[in-house]
Order: C-alpha cells, then structure tokens, then sequence
C-alpha cells in the first residue's frame, strides 16, 4: 500500500548503481575531497553523504533518486532525476548529469557560501535571518534564456512565507512547454521541502506558459535557504535526534492503535503526553497523524497549504505546513514506519483508524453522503485546537 519495489539490477553485466556511485564520485572528485563507502558518495569538504539508489530503469530510460545528509540540517533531502538515452548508461548519465548540474550546484554554493541573498521572515513572533543561495538552472530542448532573477521575483514572497525555525530550506523549480499536434501542454511545478504547493507551482507556470517554442523547452533550478545561527531557535528533534523521533512516533501509532473506545479515545492525549515526556509533540502527533493520513488517501481534494493553531485561551493563528518544524516530517517518520512492516497485519487497519478519527474523513463522508465527487473538491485550512500550552515550532 506505502511502498514500492525497486530495479536494482544488474543488466547485460552493467552494473547501475556502481556507474553512478562512479560518476558522482569522479565529478564531484574534482572539486572536493570524496570517496565511496558503502554504496555512498561521501564528501568529507562538506560533510555531505550522498546514497543514490534506481527507483525504475528500462533499456533507454532511468530513474534515479538521491538522499542526501548532512549534520548541519534538520532532515534529509531527497531529489528524483530522470534521464532518458540509446542505452542504459546513456540515460543514467544524463539522470546522474541532471543531478550534478543543479542540485549539487546548489548544495556546494551552500556549503562554500557563495554570493548569497539575504531575506528576513518571521514566525512564531520571532525574527528569522536567512542566506539564499541558488543553483545552476538546467534547461533541456529549445533555448530559453535562463534567467534566475524572474524566477527569484516570482516566488520569493511566497517562499518567505513559508520559511519557519529550520536550519535550512530548499526548494525546487520546474518549468516545462512542449508543443505538439494537440496543442501546448505546460507544466510548472514548485516543491518546497520536496513538498509540492499548489499556489507556488501556479506562478511557476506563468513562467513556463511564456517560453517560445517550436518542440520543447524545459528549465529546472534549485533555491537552497540557510538559517543564520543568530536567529536559529533551540528545537529537539535536528537531524541526529531523528531516531528519537522516529521512536516517539511508533509509540504514538501504538497507542493509536490500542484505542477501541471514546473512553480510551478521551484518554488518549493524556496518554501520549505521558508515553511521549513532549507534550507539545503528543499534541501534534493525536491532531496531525490522523489528519496527514486523511490527506494520503483522499488525493482527489486540494488540500490548503496553511492550517490554523488555535490554543486555548490565545488568539488563532493561521501558518504553513511548511512552516511547522514537525508536519510533514512526522507524516515521513509514520509512513516509513508503515513501509518497514512493524505494524504487519495491522497496518492497513491503523490506517484506517488514523482516517476515521480525522476532520478530513468526516468532511468526506459528509460530501460522498451528499452525493458529490471528491474530485476537485477544495478543503479550507484545518484548523486544530490545541491547549494554551502548546508551543508552536
């Protein structure tokens, strides 16, 4: 249901995994100290690991995804290239090239702090510092000037606005226009935190609707957002406490999981604050969890990208999901905990636990009740009533 499996391997004696392992760590080789260790590119400069790995690899085409680490930020950071050639190395080179020109352009002007921008945000009611740093823009098919500030003026309001307490952000931008015997098809897409925003990818495809074309033209830029230390705020759960995380969000499921009746529901939060000692992560696992696996499942909806807090006895207040240092990466720790198979059989019943217990599936049966498609269906910001204590990071 969450998973899938991977091609892996060898082809005709051709060995995938170890020609990317090879050409990340030769053009990489010639900028930084780095060296392959088991099935990674380590680079010792940056303190970058990089584990790429062949999610799908046909005789001419490749895809390829890349999970790049580093201490210094929250989280991972996950990018997917695709490449197509004559062959099986020709495809996964240009996949493999594709990587290399943009998002690890962007990672080493990052790790070398080169020209940076400087942007200010705020949230939480504190002021954020940050350096903006930009990657080389790939473009593929008919010439389109490259031109980084109108990207950068498009989005830049609306990336500040999602920015909250992270060490670092990244986003990534891509503009397609292909003209065929059908007509234009244009694609603009913008992921935030390998998110994907609805109201960013719009601007994006104002962009893209502008190229002019005879076949195809398609660009693709990084934006990588580092937090000064100055304005960075203490949170627990950083890239070396993501085990811790990942521990506090089985037990959560468990406890989830074990809950057959309103009086055990009525106890639940108690509960989970107490299992947890993290009152304000119990508070977001018992509102978000049920509510992120709501959103998996109903695909058909768009969903807002903001949410409303509101504590008891304090004002509402309106964020970005993306802005929230524990959404989206506890929705990942809870669906990778569902891949692993550590629920078993009783998986696909907490998941429909999880739904059952959200706003989103009551809205849903609410609409399907009525008779209404789901599809195009558009959903206003959750909003979650949380107690006065609750700390929003």
């Amino acid at each position: 249901m969450f998973g899938h499996k991977k091609k892996t391997e060898e082809h005709h004696g051709y060995d995938p995994l170890k020609d990317v392992l090879d050409t990340l760590n030769k053009c990489l080789g010639e900028m930084v100290n780095t060296q392959i260790r088991d099935e990674q590119v380590v680079i010792s400069d940056w303190n970058v690991t990089i584990t790429p790995e062949i999610e799908d690899l046909t005789d001419r085409s490749a895809v390829l995804n890349f999970y790049i680490k580093c201490p210094d930020w929250d989280e991972p950071l996950f990018e997917c290239c695709a490449g197509l050639g004559s062959d099986q190395k020709t495809a996964i080179g240009t996949a493999t090239g594709s990587f290399m020109f943009a998002f690890m352009d962007g990672i080493g002007a990052m790790q070398n702090n080169t020209n940076p921008i400087m942007i200010e945000s705020e949230f939480a009611g504190k002021p954020h510092s940050w350096r903006v740093y930009r990657s080389n823009i790939v473009g593929m098919g008919d010439n389109n000037e490259p031109d980084f500030e109108q990207y950068w003026n498009a989005l830049k309001d609306g990336i500040i606005k999602r920015l909250g307490n992270q060490r670092m952000t990244y986003v990534k931008v891509y503009a397609c226009k292909a003209v065929g015997a059908d007509g234009e098809n244009i694609t603009g897409e913008c992921r935030v935190n390998d998110v994907p925003s609805e109201e960013l990818s719009a601007l994006v495809y104002d962009i893209a609707a502008k190229f002019e074309v005879t076949n195809f033209c398609s660009q693709k830029l990084f934006f990588f957002i580092k937090q000064d230390s100055q304005t960075l705020l203490p949170y627990r759960y950083r890239m070396n406490k993501i085990p811790e995380l990942r521990e506090k969000v089985k037990t959560a499921l468990e406890l989830f999981a074990k809950c057959d009746s309103q009086e055990q529901y009525d106890e639940l939060l108690g509960n989970m604050a107490e299992m947890l000692k993290d009152g304000p992560l119990a508070e977001e696992c018992f509102s978000f969890l049920p509510e992120i696996c709501a959103e998996r499942a109903f695909g058909d909806i768009h969903f807002s990208e903001q949410v409303q807090i509101a504590p008891e006895g304090k004002e509402t207040v309106t964020v970005y999901k993306n802005q929230l240092s524990d959404f989206y990466p506890l929705g990942n720790l809870m669906f990778g905990i569902f891949d692993s198979g550590y629920f078993g059989d009783r998986t696909n019943d907490l998941y429909k636990k999880l739904i059952g217990l959200s706003a989103i599936g009551s809205s849903v049966s609410n609409i399907l009740e009525q008779g209404k498609e789901l599809s195009g269906c558009k959903m206003t910001a959750l909003i979650f009533n949380v107690s006065g204590h609750f700390e929003l990071r």
